[in-house]
């Protein structure tokens, strides 16, 4: 097991300690401090194979920056360091942040749930987060996986929107929209898990789970794609997957996607909407008919919300 993934090397850990070191240097001047989310925070992370059996990194760089103060400077300042950071290191390069003095009144979010719960401090003092709110773990607002799969339901309009132009997919658009098809599945099993309360933040646990999930849209597919999706996660191995038929692949999901969002966001007991809880119900309303080339608002519209409200 390594520091960042469950099955990755340790030549990958230190690839991933000198990227992070790399953003360090460069962000920590502007913050209090850094720290790394996601599956490389998590230890879940995927070690990336390539074609000579070696391992690089593959997951984004998702850092909350921990700031005295927000402003237009600071967003603009973290802004033109993710790209600077994400053209030299070769990953997406997210630096997202969070006013200190805030922490202690964070709302609860699947994000803030797993940014207390599983992450690694990178630069600033260890115990930066203590002053979040103590998130129970069987309390995670459940309107909180409609947020995910609005998320990830735009990944799928990403592939669509690709695969109605005539050109064949690059290398590196199969494997972009490989890992966009399993977010789509993880999406899947983690909303079933949270419909039941049996949600964890580990992938180590929720894959044993997953097998006794009850009734939702697809629930044999949903096993399985989940756990296929985890298995790719632990060990990104794309090689087999040259010939996947991706546009197969993406019909399927997409099927499921336009019934499981709607059964979905039935689960979810009333509750009172804020201004951005608001426009994302109404980005849900309109996804489903996106999905199915019946667009009830304009894709650039629908891209520019998500953006904003995700």
């Amino acid at each position: 097991m390594g520091k960042y993934t469950t099955r990755g090397s340790a030549e990958l850990d230190a690839h991933i300690d000198a990227d992070l070191a790399r953003i360090a240097e460069a962000a920590a001047p502007f913050s209090r401090a850094g720290v790394l989310l996601g599956g490389y925070g998590r230890g879940e992370g995927t070690p990336f194979i390539q074609p000579d059996g070696s391992q690089a990194p593959f997951n984004d760089y998702d850092l909350v920056v921990v700031v005295e103060k927000i402003d237009r400077p600071v967003r603009e300042k973290f802004q033109a360091l993710e790209k600077q950071l994400t053209a030299e290191l070769g990953l997406p390069v997210d630096l997202c942040p969070y006013l200190e003095s805030n922490l202690p009144r964070c709302e609860f979010s699947l994000l803030n749930y797993e940014m207390k719960h599983g992450h690694k401090v990178v630069w600033g003092g260890e115990r930066i987060l203590g002053s979040m709110p103590a998130y129970p773990h069987g309390g995670i607002p459940l309107a909180e996986g409609t947020r995910l799969l609005l998320n990830r339901g735009k990944l799928l309009l990403d592939i669509q929107r690709r695969l109605a132009l005539p050109e064949s997919l690059s290398s590196e658009e199969r494997i972009r929209f490989i890992k966009f098809i399993n977010k789509a599945w993880l999406a899947f099993g983690d909303c079933a898990l949270l419909a039941e309360g049996k949600y964890d933040i580990l992938y180590a646990v929720k894959k044993g789970r997953i097998l006794d999930l009850g009734n939702c849209p697809g629930r044999d597919a949903v096993i399985e794609g989940y756990l296929k999706a985890i298995e790719l996660k632990e060990w990104g191995d794309f090689q087999p997957l040259e010939n996947h038929d991706i546009a197969a692949e993406y019909e399927t999901v997409r099927e499921l996607f336009v019934r499981f969002l709607p059964w979905y966001r039935a689960q979810v007991p009333a509750f009172r909407y804020t201004a951005p809880s608001w426009v994302r119900e109404r980005l849900c309303d309109a996804l489903p008919n996106l999905l199915q080339d019946r667009p009830s608002i304009p894709p650039r519209l629908f891209y520019k919300l998500q953006r904003r409200f995700s």
